[in-house]
């Protein structure tokens, strides 16, 4: 079996916690505190244990990402889902950074032109934010769907990727 390992960075308003099993990440999500993450952890990957040491790679990715440098998150990762939300995943994978697209966009892309809900559906459920940019996601107006905290998270990335071109 292989090794569970998490860590954590501190991004600008919220923190980015991350889980690889082996050499996988199979968790990056955001949050608004270390608890809320911690929990999650223990919930999800009990066996985990803190090893920043096998995150530098992807810590660096990070730090770079929130200074304005461009940077493509190409880790390796294991996405678990349905066949219809690994397509959905898939597609939004070849986004260039800096720009959006929409969900009906997205749909479309995969040979399902009327499943815009069902795309933003299986991008709700991305358990690899920054891997798998669902932020660059957008509804077809150019408007940032959500509320709260995610929303606030996915316009500041979309403004700095923007920013960063």
């Amino acid at each position: 079996m292989s090794e569970i390992y998490f860590g954590y960075f501190r991004a600008p308003f919220f923190y980015v916690g991350f889980v690889r099993l082996g050499e996988e990440f199979v968790r990056v999500g955001f949050y608004r505190d270390l608890g809320e993450f911690e929990e999650e952890v223990k919930a999800g990957y009990p066996s985990a244990r803190r090893d920043d040491g096998v995150f530098r790679d992807f810590v660096e990715d990070l730090e770079a990402y929130f200074s304005g440098e461009r940077v493509e998150f190409d880790h390796p990762f294991r996405a678990e889902g349905t066949r219809f939300q690994l397509e959905v995943w898939d597609e939004t994978r070849r986004i260039p950074f800096g720009e959006t697209r929409s969900y009906g966009w997205v749909a479309a892309r995969i040979g399902r032109p009327r499943a815009a809900r069902a795309v933003a559906n299986a991008l709700r459920s991305n358990r690899l934010v920054l891997i798998i940019p669902c932020h660059r996601v957008v509804r077809k107006t150019g408007e940032v769907a959500g509320r709260g905290f995610g929303r606030k998270v996915r316009e500041y990335l979309i403004r700095l990727e923007q920013a960063s071109r």
